[in-house]
């Protein structure tokens, strides 16, 4: 395609995406291949609110997504009915809207506006048929539905294409091998782009399985132990190859799973990273580091801070002057402490809890023979890295989750009366919703244990004692994990249909 005129990109891109979850598991990765597919691309990121935001979302595209611009959640409703952005941005007259979370309307009506083709990446449901190009699915089950049999074809059925799941991409985009940073993308390559660098991995299922080779196995005696390989290719340097290089990947004291030398267990606490989960998670997850360590004192621990969060952040989260729903919780104060190494919590009873600022952290997680995590993208994450985990969602503070799309969403948040809906909205939701936790929902049935009610932290670290000392429970868990976790190669599957629509716009 030629450019448009001198200096002006030949066209645009426009990606809408919302919360953080959706950024750094479904943006990252899909933007990663199409800077490979179609570099002369000019990249727009457009932020719509979203009811999980962290309020964060800004900085977290700047610092971690390779776009040209991006708009903040602010600015959305004033450019859905003007069709203006903050910046007045410019626009080629043919691009592509791509959704990637938010409200699939949205996308519709932006294209519409823009004359834009129009791919939406459609998780659970398509909507907004007629209007759409071209659906990315996740799974075949979706694509059946529209299908309409040998006989009669359904009307929507050729704008179906299965993708598969991007979550898989997130972690794969970003994965960090055992003395191997991997920055960049992982995903199966097209013929065309075969030449192109992939980190030295001959193919998106090796590297993937290399850094399961170093998931979750028994410190007990007489367990087979899976070591990681000592050289990819040729793709070491002497900066990152070594013991050396490892230990820069994981908190200080950590050892991969694969030593035979290991002499504790290795704990990720993953508390959250809105201000409704964390008023709740950070208390919750140091009180049950004291009781675990009651039990277990060989224990160690690590809190990987969210994009968006500092340990400062946090730190007010274990303060009980600033956090009033540290009691709801029964939960455990802690004082921050800086050292050459690295930050630290430190609670009243002597537990330590490393804090973890690399993003991602996935070098830490697949190195974690536990981890103990709210609900979210995180449950997906480490069910790709086969990680077995604990999944808490406690009821202590019901009114503290308000994180509902639409009508009900706008209604938690009413002054005075909101607060009352969400605790009569999320009693009913809890009583009549099934499986929470990413993998449970894949599964139709727990595949990991997922622990709701008014929460206490004795009880949620004896369940967590009971795994650790379970290897051989741990291990059918990570295999479970992995087996329901798939593979990447949806983002460049969806790069390919941006490419398609652009041909046709």
């Amino acid at each position: 395609m030629a450019p448009l005129s001198s200096g002006e990109p030949p066209y645009d891109i426009l990606i809408l995406s919302n919360g953080p979850g959706e950024l750094t598991t479904w943006v990252r990765p899909v933007v990663m291949e199409l800077r490979q597919q179609l570099p002369q691309a000019r990249l727009s990121l457009v932020l719509s609110p979203c009811p999980h935001a962290s309020g964060q979302e800004m900085k977290i595209a700047q610092a971690f997504i390779d776009v040209d611009r991006v708009q903040d959640p602010d600015f959305f409703l004033a450019f859905l009915l003007t069709g203006q952005t903050e910046e007045a941005w410019d626009w080629a007259k043919r691009g592509v809207v791509l959704f990637l979370g938010g409200d699939q309307f949205f996308a519709v009506w932006i294209a519409r506006r823009l004359r834009y083709r129009l791919v939406v990446y459609a998780e659970h449901q398509p909507r907004w048929r007629p209007w759409v190009h071209a659906f990315a699915v996740r799974t075949e089950a979706i694509k059946r539905r529209y299908d309409g049999g040998r006989l009669l074809g359904h009307p929507w059925a050729h704008k179906m294409h299965v993708v598969g799941d991007l979550m898989a991409d997130g972690v794969a985009s970003a994965v960090y091998l055992p003395g191997v940073p991997l920055s960049g993308w992982l995903g199966s390559r097209s013929p065309a782009a075969a030449s192109k660098p992939t980190a030295g991995f001959s193919s998106p299922t090796q590297a993937f399985g290399l850094l399961q080779d170093a998931s979750p196995s028994s410190i007990g005696e007489g367990e087979p132990v899976r070591t990681a390989p000592e050289r990819v290719g040729n793709r070491f340097t002497d900066r990152v190859s070594g013991p050396e290089a490892f230990e820069e990947l994981l908190p200080r004291g950590w050892q991969r799973l694969s030593d035979e030398n290991r002499t504790h267990y290795q704990v990720g606490l993953l508390p959250g990273s809105k201000p409704a989960k964390l008023s709740l998670g950070v208390p919750l997850v140091l009180a049950v580091a004291d009781e675990l360590r009651q039990m277990l004192p060989n224990v160690r621990f690590v809190i990987p801070v969210a994009p968006g969060q500092t340990p400062q952040s946090l730190a007010a989260y274990a303060h009980p002057k600033l956090n009033p729903d540290m009691a709801l919780i029964y939960g455990t104060s802690a004082i921050l402490e800086q050292t050459n190494l690295g930050s630290q919590f430190v609670t009243p009873f002597g537990s330590t809890v490393q804090l973890w600022t690399s993003f991602p952290a996935y070098s830490v997680l697949a190195n974690c023979d536990l981890c103990l995590t709210t609900i979210g993208a995180n449950t997906a994450e480490l069910a790709y890295l086969g990680v077995p985990m604990v999944v808490v969602i406690p009821t202590n503070k019901l009114e503290a989750m308000r994180a509902w799309d639409g009508i009900l969403g706008l209604l938690t948040h009413l002054p005075g009366l909101g607060t009352w809906l969400a605790r009569v909205f999320n009693r009913i939701a809890l009583r009549w919703l099934g499986h929470l936790a990413w993998p449970n929902i894949w599964a139709g049935r727990e595949v990991v244990p997922e622990l709701r009610g008014h929460l206490r932290p004795v009880a949620v670290a004896a369940q967590m004692r009971v795994l650790l000392e379970d290897p051989q429970r741990r291990q059918q868990m990570q295999t479970e994990l992995q087996r329901l976790g798939g593979k990447p190669g949806a983002a460049q599957a969806i790069g390919e249909l941006v490419a398609q629509q652009l041909g046709k716009g």
